[in-house]
């Protein structure tokens, strides 16, 4: 075997080696791509269940703003910040269906009941408030469904 035959098998060994790499790189993103999913889909889950928990704590208030009573100043805040909290899980939402961490199955359904939401009272008023503090893409889509584009 001269210089040349070596040379020439040096550089299929590094071939392969390189092939293999991307292989093995290839399986440990899919890998983590799964971890991610799986975390965002928890940290949503996590969000929800604090929403969820913040609601029923508060049953009686909430069906108060909805009852169309007179509110108090204290009433008026709480529902300021219920939105606020709203705003705030449908952003999360919004990002993880943009980065494509929630199926379109999960997403369709949500976007109905945020617009359904979004027809509450002093909804508009909050978004107007603080609308602009979200992220441009989140505004644009906000504004979109609330026909301000």
């Amino acid at each position: 075997m001269n210089l040349n035959d070596l040379a020439n098998l040096g550089q299929i060994i590094g071939a392969l080696g390189v092939m293999i790499t991307l292989v093995y790189l290839a399986i440990q993103i899919r890998g983590n791509t799964k971890v991610a999913s799986a975390q965002a889909r928890h940290a949503i889950s996590e969000f929800v269940l604090r929403i969820s928990i913040f609601r029923a704590e508060h049953a009686d208030r909430l069906a108060k703003l909805e009852s169309g009573t007179e509110l108090t100043d204290g009433d008026r805040q709480f529902r300021y910040w219920s939105h606020v909290q709203f705003l705030l899980h449908a952003e999360t939402y919004f990002h993880h269906h943009e980065l494509g961490l929630m199926p379109d199955a999960h997403w369709r359904p949500y976007v109905r009941y945020m617009t359904t939401y979004m027809q509450s009272s002093g909804f508009k008023e909050v978004w107007d408030d603080i609308g602009p503090s979200f992220s441009e893409d989140f505004a644009r889509w906000v504004n979109g469904l609330l026909g301000l584009t």
